[in-house]
């Protein structure tokens, strides 16, 4: 059987993002979502969570905003969480304030907790969690959360698939930390699925793409990390036009055809089986 967890990343970022992201679950193929808990519009989106009963994870955050915890040396001291680049190459040469990095992380899974949520999955923002010292880190909180399921960023298509340019240069990262980085969720006895889909098409996911990716599913438990959501005019360059586009391939006709087809079993991370 082909399981497939289809989660849309950054809810709490902006509302016309949110807004979207719900309307992907309530009348399309998304089945799971990840909250920013220091994301602006974190406070509404908490509530739309709770009137559609999206199943909800923790979206863990130390590259974009601001912190909830205030500074963390090495790491905001312009104000602000540094970008991904900056936020990678701290933690590459291990000049973070790692007891800090842990109260942030933790005020964020709280947060969620003390606003009535249950979150059943963790996962990261700039997939930060791919570095050793965060691995390890973020599993010692699911423990303590008791969060039984972690997203495993470990890219399934084939490596042929790559482009050339930044987006080829992340995955090269991708691939060479994430086979690691899923021995560690495993041996630490979480729920994860086998690999992660969709890292190939970030920012460019259409309704060919889409169909194209669930027709070469192969038999397992897989998540597809999507981004749907409306343009928001005062956001980057990521929340331009092609958040629309990737919620209209969400919403598409041509999708839920391949999906029953495939006799594809639209899941959550609460359905995965325990680690072996």
């Amino acid at each position: 059987m082909i399981s497939l967890i289809i989660n849309a990343d950054d809810l709490g970022s902006n509302t016309d993002r949110d807004r979207g992201i719900l309307e992907a679950f309530k009348h399309g193929i998304v089945t799971s979502t990840s909250l920013l808990a220091n994301g602006p519009s974190f406070i509404t989106a908490v509530e739309q969570v709770k009137d559609s009963s999206i199943p909800v994870g923790v979206h863990l955050n130390l590259a974009d905003g601001s912190t909830l915890t205030g500074q963390i040396k090495g790491l905001t001291d312009d104000g602000l969480l540094p970008g991904k680049q900056k936020l990678r190459q701290c933690l590459a040469a291990g000049a973070c304030d790692r007891t800090a990095i842990r109260n942030e992380l933790a005020a964020q899974i709280e947060r969620l907790f003390d606003n009535g949520l249950q979150p059943g999955h963790l996962d990261s923002h700039q997939h930060c969690q791919l570095f050793p010292c965060l691995t390890t880190m973020i599993t010692e909180l699911a423990l303590e959360y008791d969060i039984c399921a972690m997203r495993t960023t470990l890219p399934t298509e084939p490596v042929e698939q790559d482009l050339n340019g930044s987006l080829g240069e992340e995955l090269t990262l991708y691939r060479r930390l994430g086979r690691n980085a899923h021995t560690t969720i495993i041996d630490a006895g979480f729920k994860t699925p086998d690999g992660l889909w969709g890292m190939p098409f970030l920012n460019r996911l259409d309704t060919n793409r889409l169909c194209n990716l669930l027709e070469s599913l192969s038999e397992g438990f897989w998540e597809l990390m999507t981004h749907p959501g409306y343009p928001f005019e005062q956001g980057g360059s990521f929340d331009g036009p092609q958040r629309q586009i990737e919620l209209q391939a969400l919403l598409s006709v041509e999708a839920k055809e391949v999906i029953a087809r495939r006799n594809i079993r639209l899941c959550t991370f609460g359905n995965l089986p325990c680690a072996s």
